[in-house]
């Protein structure tokens, strides 16, 4: 029986705007976004500096300068571009605000990570996850993940050995896969993933269920599966169903930037 609900308002996107000229998100230590007039011969295209009209050449990682959406290509040989994988981009999702938490060791209970976690490490655990999606709807097939504090620091943070970000317990990201039907992870994080992790990225190979070491495409993997990184989820954007139109780029890349709408509804009992 299909799902049915009542549209409440216009859509509200949950992208970074990318500020090629200013203050701009950063992951990795990647080079920034850049914009630069096309030149060619005598040919500007600046009408400041005297061209017939505006034409920019841009140069950015979609991974690292902003909002984006990644196929399980991110990991594997194969390339399946994130366009060839949402052909049907209107999905019912759910917004959970979680609040990450600082890993202490000698507290630890249900939460580890390859490599191993580090004092201090800032976790998505395994019971936070757990209790904010324990009345998640059978049909929510997109989770979107605002992490608590929320602050616009996420608009223009730049993420380094000295300002790390949170990142999923390898036991949250399992029970994720295996105890619910999201084909579509967002988070306002830059990876689910740590900062520096010795290029094991253990959680992406979770949830596309690809083996530790591995490159090599198979059919026991997730293909269907995408993860949208560097989302910013305003304060007045409540938790709760939605539906998400997951805008995508025709490019075949293994990310692409991305621009998540999100239409505000009320589920029919």
């Amino acid at each position: 029986m299909p799902i049915e609900f009542e549209w409440q308002q216009t859509p509200q996107s949950i992208a970074i705007e990318l500020n090629f000229n200013g203050d701009q998100p950063n992951h990795f230590a990647a080079k920034v976004a850049t914009s630069t007039p096309m030149q060619s011969g005598t040919f500007i295209g600046n009408t400041r500096l005297g061209g017939s009209c505006n034409a920019d050449e841009i140069s950015f990682n979609p991974h690292c300068n902003g909002t984006h959406t990644e196929s399980i290509s991110h990991v594997i040989n194969e390339l399946i571009a994130p366009h060839q994988v949402v052909k049907q981009p209107l999905m019912l999702a759910q917004l959970v605000g979680i609040t990450a938490e600082p890993y202490v060791s000698k507290n630890a209970q249900n939460d580890s990570y390859q490599p191993p976690l580090l004092e201090g490490d800032l976790i998505i655990t395994l019971n936070k996850l757990t209790a904010v999606l324990k009345s998640l709807h059978k049909d929510v097939k997109a989770l979107i993940i605002r992490t608590l504090p929320n602050t616009k620091d996420k608009l223009t943070n730049s993420y380094t050995t000295a300002n790390q970000p949170a990142f999923f317990s390898n036991e949250a990201m399992r029970w994720l896969v295996e105890h619910t039907n999201i084909n579509h992870l967002l988070v306002d994080l830059p990876s689910v993933d740590r900062l520096y992790d010795d290029g094991l990225l253990s959680n992406h190979r979770l949830f596309w269920n690809i083996e530790p070491g591995t490159h090599e495409s198979s059919d026991t993997q997730f293909k269907h599966k995408t993860i949208t990184e560097m989302v910013y989820v305003p304060e007045h954007i409540k938790d709760g169903p939605y539906v998400l139109d997951l805008q995508l780029p025709r490019m075949n890349l293994n990310a692409v930037p991305s621009n998540p709408l999100l239409f505000e509804i009320k589920l029919k009992k």
